[in-house]
């Protein structure tokens, strides 16, 4: 109340103020105006004075100075000076001053000076002058005077008239406003019983009568808006309390203002300690997966004005440290459209149950791609009413098309199909259809590139109640490896087959011809002195030889061969056998060598490899009936995995040995089988194994051979070879090694169940010095050795009841001084675990001459007793590999290749197998030295978990991963997951070879 009538004081007291200081205002003004003019008129009355002295003293003046009377001049300056104002006047010639009255000052005057001249004879005479000094002082302080005069009398007029109007002021206006005042401080408007009232005597109405109505209106209507203002807080708390969403409202700074119960829940703040606080203490939210900071939504709203969403990735990190994945929106707060931000509301609510929905369907839906990619299996559905197909991304990648760019549809899935088997596939799903039968078929499908993929397609049909068929579900699995597999299984069981065949007939003709050999070798020194019975006995060993070559070619069909493997470089081959090969293709075929330059060498048989160039040239020349032209190019490859998992071979840096031909090419059907023993286009002029040794001594070279052709285009046969990093000089062999003398005295015994090679062996060996001892069989020469001292054994390997390398090894036991000398004329898989490379490097090979035998036999005797006498470890036995692999293929692949390293094997076609292996051996204390897990293995253990329980059985174990896949983190980072190594199912040998020598020599 106080301070409202102070309020309403200082209103009349401003005014008061006002009033005096316009009034002084106002009298200064007039007065300055004043002053000015009583100024100029003392300086206009000063003017005329001296106006005046010049015309009426002057001249009197001049006179009394020309008649040089003093006294008269003194008098008149007297009169002068008595003037107002005046302050000095002096009379003076040039030579003095002749009357002076006053004080001469120099401030404030107005100083004239006035000629005196005197006339005499018509002449006018300067005779001096007259001086007039005036001060203004007396100007200044009669207006100074009057100043006080007039500042004073109005100071008391605007006193009066201030106190009158401030009297005045109070009885018409200030009381009445401090009633005002009072009510609207002292009345609530919430209450409608107040009303404003003033004390006045006067009945006119006037604007104090209109502003108290105005005021009683606004009252009673701001009572009303007030309270349905509070009607409308309470319906919009009740509403905002029972959403079920968190809602938070900011001002326009983003200071919460409101929060509804749910809100307070979720973000652990209550209503009461949130408000007024930033809205990013209260709400502080982070990604879900990095879990860093993200920017508040708030920030955005009030920079853009715009409604922000957050991701399905956000979440809230309560007060109490609680986490909830929310999803939420932001927008802004305004009266209008246009009107400037007031505020923001932020709704969200928590999705954590949703959000690990949404979890765990992305990560079923990543294991499902995963799963499809590792079966190579992809899924598809097609409305059969709309024509709409949906493919999932592994039919995508099997295709070989990006999802991006390619519609999938019926149409464009039937233009991948191969050209042969697109009407194939049309009628069995057609037929399918209609017979409301599964649909399951193998086709081929081709790739823009001209790849061909082979795929196994199941499908089912859905129909409705009228039995119409409404959509078809089904999946497409790339069969492409497993139909090479089983191509290189069946190819491998043919070659295998036909090397034991051949080889088998090849021991015999070995043995015979062995005889031959040998006999008519001694025969030809024999018959020195006799020419005509010499010549016979070289003819005989001629025919023999080519008998001998022959029957290598039956045994380049056994993989098991004895390889006379070398540094070789292709192109040097190819340059010295150009003359050859072009006096094999005739005139009517060009032969073109494109060669290229610092070619790396190779490891490979040199005359297997020229026996190749014979049979591509020949067959060339057969498909170029008319002419053509045959092109050989080479050159250096560096192959990536993905190129080399094409070939089936290991990543590396290989030699290509390219042939092409201008001849009528081929279709796919017969490329499919040309690799085939005995299959031939030739008619009755073709044997059918020229290939077949192409092929095997590839295969043999660890190498691949790739066909490209088409009809009517002519063929091209690409060979590739792994590089070698030996040079010619690291390549020696001990039946290579220089030996001067082939004769000797020490103890040979000789084991050979052919009585005529035994013989024939003795005769040579005695021949040059030997001591030799004989036995026919295994057991007779363990007798020998009981009773005799032997610098050397020479032993057949195929011998009946105990072989060449079951002797070896028990001479190897009891005796390991004695050195070995294997003999052979073809070498079959028995006993491949039991050879060690020695053995296997320096075997003679049937049929053999004199010099060749002498020369091994002497090489054995000069090694020294560390080369020769190496320990065996028979007790030991061969390392065990237990495979684990569901495909019957696979597990027979391994088999074979082990067997060829020297490893026996133990076999189970799912995790359960594998892991009764291991208990067993365990129980049995025999050891499995390491085992080969399949990664996938569908509707069973898969290797990660079988690795895992080996490991509980075993912890040292050594487990080898093995997929068809090499860019899984299972087999790229294959320790992660217990594994000690990993292996691409390409089966490849050398690489088979190199993964297992690695993991064996782990401790």
């Amino acid at each position: 109340m106080s301070n409202m009538r102070s309020a309403k004081s200082t209103i009349a007291r401003r005014l008061i103020l006002y009033i005096i200081l316009f009034s002084s205002f106002i009298t200064l003004v007039t007065t300055a105006i004043q002053l000015y003019r009583d100024y100029n008129t003392d300086l206009n009355l000063i003017y005329s004075e001296l106006e005046q002295i010049e015309g009426v003293h002057l001249d009197s003046l001049a006179a009394a100075l020309w008649a040089s009377n003093r006294e008269l001049l003194q008098t008149s300056i007297d009169g002068i000076l008595e003037i107002r104002d005046m302050q000095y006047v002096e009379v003076r010639d040039d030579e003095q001053v002749w009357a002076s009255s006053g004080k001469n000052i120099e401030e404030n005057t107005i100083r004239h000076r006035y000629p005196m001249t005197h006339r005499h004879r018509n002449k006018d005479i300067n005779i001096g002058n007259l001086t007039v000094v005036v001060s203004l002082n007396g100007v200044y302080q009669r207006l100074i005077d009057k100043v006080w005069v007039i500042l004073i009398s109005n100071a008391i007029k605007t006193f009066l008239v201030a106190t009158f109007i401030y009297f005045l002021f109070y009885r018409l206006v200030a009381k009445h406003l401090s009633r005002i005042s009072q009510f609207a401080e002292t009345d609530d408007p919430l209450s409608k019983d107040g009303t404003l009232t003033l004390d006045r005597t006067t009945k006119r109405y006037d604007e104090f009568d209109i502003l108290v109505d105005s005021i009683n209106d606004m009252h009673n209507r701001l009572h009303e808006q007030i309270t349905e203002a509070n009607h409308q807080k309470q319906h919009l708390a009740q509403t905002l309390n029972s959403i079920g969403d968190a809602v938070i409202t900011t001002d326009a700074e983003g200071r919460i203002t409101r929060m509804n119960p749910v809100a307070e829940q979720l973000t652990g703040w209550s209503l009461q300690d949130a408000q007024g606080k930033p809205v990013k203490i209260v709400f502080p939210i982070v990604h879900a997966t990095t879990h860093e900071a993200i920017e508040n939504p708030i920030d955005k709203v009030l920079a853009t004005g715009e409604t922000v969403y957050l991701s399905n990735h956000t979440t809230l990190i309560a007060k109490d440290g609680a986490k909830y994945q929310i999803a939420d929106s932001a927008a802004p707060i305004r009266a209008n459209h246009d009107s400037d931000i007031q505020g923001m509301v932020l709704v969200f609510n928590d999705v954590t149950e949703k959000y690990h929905l949404r979890e765990t369907a992305a990560k079923n839906s990543q294991r499902l791609a995963y799963a499809q990619r590792m079966a190579h299996i992809g899924n598809w559905d097609l409305n059969l009413v709309t024509g709409k197909l949906e493919w999932s991304d592994e039919i995508y990648r099997i295709f070989e098309v990006n999802p991006e760019k390619f519609a999938a549809s019926y149409d464009a899935f039937l233009d991948a199909i191969h050209p042969d088997d697109r009407e194939k596939v049309r009628n069995a799903y057609t037929e399918s259809v209609k017979n409301k039968t599964p649909y399951n078929i193998e086709h081929r499908l081709r790739m823009p590139d001209g790849r061909i993929k082979h795929v196994l397609e199941r499908c089912k049909t859905f129909y409705d109640d009228k039995g119409n068929p409404i959509h078809s579900a089904g999946t497409v699995q790339d069969i492409t490896e497993k139909t090479h597999l089983e191509e290189t299984l069946r190819r491998t069981q043919k070659m295998d087959a036909l090397g034991k065949l051949t080889g088998g007939i090849a021991h015999d003709y070995n043995n015979m011809l062995g005889i031959i050999l040998g006999y008519t070798e001694l025969l030809e020194n024999e018959l020195n002195d006799q020419p005509r019975p010499a010549t016979y006995a070289r003819r005989i060993q001629h025919a023999a030889k080519r008998g001998t070559k022959l029957t290598q070619k039956l045994l380049a069909f056994s993989r098991h061969k004895g390889s006379d493997a070398e540094v070789v470089n292709i192109n040097t081959l190819l340059r010295e056998e150009q003359h050859m090969l072009e006096k094999t293709l005739t005139a009517r075929i060009q032969l073109t060598l494109n060669l290229a330059d610092n070619l790396w060498p190779v490891w490979l048989d040199n005359n297997d490899l020229e026996d190749t160039i014979v049979n591509m040239c020949i067959n060339a020349m057969h498909a170029m009936k008319t002419g053509g032209e045959l092109t050989f190019r080479t050159s250096n490859e560096k192959l990536d995995k993905n190129d080399a998992r094409v070939l089936s071979l290991a990543a590396g840096d290989y030699v290509l040995l390219s042939i092409t031909d201008t001849g009528i090419g081929m279709d796919e059907t017969i490329k499919d089988k040309i690799f085939d023993p005995f299959y031939t286009t030739k008619g009755e002029g073709g044997t059918g194994l020229g290939l077949s040794q192409v092929y095997g001594f590839v295969a043999r070279s660890n190498g691949a051979i790739k066909v490209y052709s088409e009809p009517g285009h002519g063929s091209r046969f690409a060979l590739y070879f792994p590089r070698s990093r030996q040079t010619h000089t690291e390549i020696q062999t001990s039946t290579t090694d220089n030996v001067h003398c082939l004769g000797g005295s020490e103890t040979l015994l000789v084991v050979d169940d052919e009585l005529a090679l035994l013989e024939l062996a003795q005769n040579i060996l005695t021949t040059q010095g030997y001591r030799v001892l004989t036995a026919d069989d295994g057991e007779q020469a363990l007798t020998v050795l009981e009773t005799e001292s032997v610098d050397l054994v020479i032993s057949d390997v195929i011998m009946p009841n105990m072989d060449g390398y079951q002797l070896a090894a028990k001479v190897r036991q009891r005796y390991p001084h004695i050195k070995l000398q294997m003999v052979s004329g073809f070498s079959d898989d028995r006993h491949d675990g039991m050879t060690d490379d020695a053995l296997h490097q320096n075997m003679l090979y049937k049929p053999y001459t004199s010099h060749t035998l002498l020369t091994h036999v002497r090489s054995r005797l000069n090694e020294t007793k560390s080369e020769s006498c190496k320990p065996a470890s028979p007790d030991k036995g061969n390392p065990t590999i237990l495979v684990m692999d569901d495909e019957e293929n696979a597990r027979e692949l391994f088999t074979l290749n082990l067997k060829m390293l020297g490893y026996d094997t133990l076999l189970a076609c799912n995790g359960d197998e594998a892991i009764a292996h291991y208990q067993q051996a365990l129980e049995n204390g025999k050891t499995i030295n390491a085992a080969i897990l399949d990664l996938s293995i569908p509707g069973g253990m898969e290797g990660k978990e079988v690795a895992k329980k080996i490991r509980t059985l075993a912890p040292h174990a050594r487990l080898i991963v093995a997929s068809g896949h090499s860019e899984g983190p299972e087999m790229t980072r294959y320790e992660d997951y217990g594994f000690n190594g990993a292996l691409e199912k390409n089966f490849n040998r050398e690489k088979l070879k190199q993964v297992l020598e690695q993991v064996l020599a782990t401790t």
